[in-house]
């Protein structure tokens, strides 16, 4: 977090104060509650791969990948090529599974989301002692979206010793996606100032930073997007916004649950 100068509004009764979060530091916080939930669960489960496959390079995959490279032979997937940027030079890049298959991998991930990789290509890989994949649902999500995971199908079809899926709420986001939740943090906070005694208005740094990375294919636009103040707010006395920005941070929750349920069923 860096310190940000506050600066005069129209007149000298009006402050203009900036949060020292940025956008980035919000992604960092919500990725590390994922990262710490699967490190967590496979302490828990006593699994300690030396061959780790995870599908999917965004903002959770690149994060888990990067972490477990410390501890594992770490392989990711992911068809969007540019991606490559997120992870460790000591991690193997793949545009596709094929090729894969044979491999003896000791613990899969799956954190493609909706649309993402579907059964019949997880299926193609070998049986590993621990398959875990990234529920899309959230506390807020509705009746679509969850028709739309498949992340219980896939559970219910792997049949590895270990398995289970990482969910991620507190926010009422609509998924458990780390851009889904950044908006909602940065939503909810521009919310909150406006509660504040002397707050004329709040900005959040909100754009569809998702267009820059994967339709405009630009990881330096996107990186230096992201690297701005979360929040601004209009004041004629003092707000703490990184106080309210770390509070809703601190709703949100995630965890690995263990597989039990039907395959038939949503979380």
């Amino acid at each position: 977090m860096k310190l940000r100068p506050v600066e005069t509004g129209i007149t000298p009764a009006v402050t203009t104060i900036f949060s020292g979060f940025t956008v980035s530091d919000i992604i960092d916080a919500i990725v590390e509650k994922k990262v710490a939930a699967v490190c967590g669960w496979l302490d828990t489960v006593g699994v300690r791969p030396e061959q780790t496959l995870i599908v999917g390079s965004y903002l959770t995959g690149a994060r888990l990948a990067n972490r477990l490279v410390e501890r594992s032979s770490v392989t990711v997937v992911d068809i969007y090529p540019h991606l490559r940027h997120l992870l460790d030079r000591r991690v193997s890049f793949h545009t596709t599974l094929a090729g894969l298959e044979a491999a003896g991998w000791d613990l899969i991930v799956d954190t493609t989301g909706l649309g993402g990789v579907s059964p019949e290509e997880i299926l193609r890989l070998n049986t590993p002692e621990a398959f875990l994949v990234e529920d899309p649902c959230s506390d807020g999500s509705d009746r679509t979206i969850r028709k739309t995971s498949r992340s219980s199908l896939i559970l219910g079809l792997i049949p590895a010793p270990e398995k289970g899926a990482l969910y991620t709420a507190g926010l009422g986001a609509r998924t458990s996606g780390t851009m889904t939740l950044t908006m909602a943090v940065l939503f909810c906070s521009m919310r909150d100032t406006l509660q504040e005694e002397g707050v004329l208005y709040s900005t959040a740094a909100m754009e569809f930073y998702e267009r820059v990375l994967f339709h405009e294919k630009d990881p330096g636009r996107f990186r230096e997007l992201l690297d701005r103040p979360a929040l601004a707010v209009s004041t004629l006395s003092g707000i703490d916004c990184d106080g309210i920005i770390a509070g809703n941070l601190a709703l949100i929750r995630s965890q690995v649950e263990e597989w039990w349920c039907n395959p038939n069923e949503s979380f």
